[in-house]
C-alpha cells in the first residue's frame, strides 16, 4: 500500500524541508497544480467524475490517459450520484438511474479497462437526500458487481453516511464490495455548521475507526489497497481554512508508519 497525502502549500514546504516523508501527492486533474507538485514526487490523480449525470461518455478519456501515463495513478475514480431533483421513493426513476449507473461505467470501461475504474460513495445527509440510492450498501455493491469495476473506499464518508442512517459504521463498510478495494480515503469527521463534515484533522473516533479499518486489511478479511490517501488540505476556500502545518507535522508521519507498516 502507498502512503498519498491532498497537495497543499503546507505539504509542500514540510515536503522541502524533509519533514515528513509520504509515497504520494494526492492532486485534481488540473495542470496547473500538477506543474506545481511534480518536483516534491510522484503523484496520484483524484477526477472530479459523477456517474448517474449522463455526461460520462462526453469526457475526454484521451486526456485522461494521458494524465494516467505521466502520472503515478493506477486507476480513475467516479462517484456515483443521482441529479438534484431525483426522488428516491419513484420505482420508475430508480429503474431509469440504475440503468444509467451501469451504462455510463461500461463506458469507462470500454476506454480504460475494468480494473482501472474505481467507484466512490459520497456521504449522505439530510441535506442531500436525492444521493439516497447511491448510498445504500445494497444498491452500491450491486452495481460495482454488475459492472465489475473497483471500489474505493472514502471512510469518512462512510461514518457520515452511518450516521445518518443511524447504524453502526462498521457495520455499514462491511456490508460494502471490500473484495474489490483498490484505494482507501481517510480524514477526521466533526460538526461545522450544524452538519457533520469531512477533510479535518483526525480526532480520537477517527483513529479507532482507522486502526479498525487496518486490522481488517492486516487479518486478510479485506481486499488490501494501493493507495491509502490522507484527504487532509489542500488549496482554495474550501479547504486552505482547515490546512494545518502542525496538523501535517505531527499525523503524518504516524499515519504513514501505520500504512507502510501492512506493506
Amino acid at each position: 500500500m502507498k502512503f498519498a497525502v491532498n497537495y497543499s502549500n503546507p505539504l509542500i514546504r514540510l515536503l522541502r524541508e524533509g519533514s515528513i516523508k509520504i509515497d504520494l501527492i494526492k492532486c485534481p486533474d488540473w495542470e496547473g497544480m500538477l506543474a506545481e507538485a511534480q518536483p516534491y514526487g510522484p503523484i496520484t490523480l483524484h477526477f472530479d467524475l459523477e456517474v448517474g449525470l449522463g455526461n460520462t461518455c462526453k469526457v475526454d478519456f484521451a486526456r485522461i490517459k494521458a494524465l494516467l501515463h505521466s502520472t503515478s495513478t493506477p486507476h480513475v475514480n467516479t462517484h456515483l450520484v443521482t441529479p438534484k431533483y431525483f426522488n428516491p421513493e419513484d420505482a420508475a426513476e430508480l429503474n431509469k438511474i440504475n440503468a444509467l449507473w451501469r451504462d455510463e461505467i461500461q463506458c469507462m470501461i470500454d476506454h480504460l479497462g475494468a480494473s482501472a475504474v474505481a467507484l466512490e460513495h459520497y456521504p449522505w445527509t439530510h441535506a442531500n437526500d436525492h444521493i439516497r440510492p447511491a448510498v445504500d450498501p445494497s444498491i452500491f455493491s450491486q452495481v460495482i458487481l454488475d459492472t465489475g469495476c473497483m471500489f474505493l473506499l472514502d471512510i469518512a464518508h462512510a461514518r457520515i453516511t452511518a450516521d445518518t442512517l443511524g447504524v453502526d459504521v462498521k457495520d455499514y463498510i462491511c456490508a460494502l464490495p471490500l473484495d474489490r478495494l483498490v484505494e482507501m480515503h481517510i480524514t477526521g469527521v466533526k460538526t461545522h455548521s450544524g452538519v457533520l463534515t469531512d477533510h479535518f484533522e483526525l480526532g480520537d473516533g477517527d483513529w479507532v475507526t482507522f486502526r479498525w479499518v487496518l486490522d481488517q486489511i492486516k487479518a486478510g478479511q479485506w481486499r488490501k489497497p494501493e493507495i491509502v490517501a490522507f484527504e487532509y488540505g489542500g488549496i482554495g476556500q474550501t479547504f486552505m481554512w482547515r490546512t494545518n502545518t502542525e496538523v501535517l507535522k505531527t499525523q503524518v508521519p504516524i499515519l504513514f508508519d501505520m500504512v507502510t507498516s501492512l506493506n
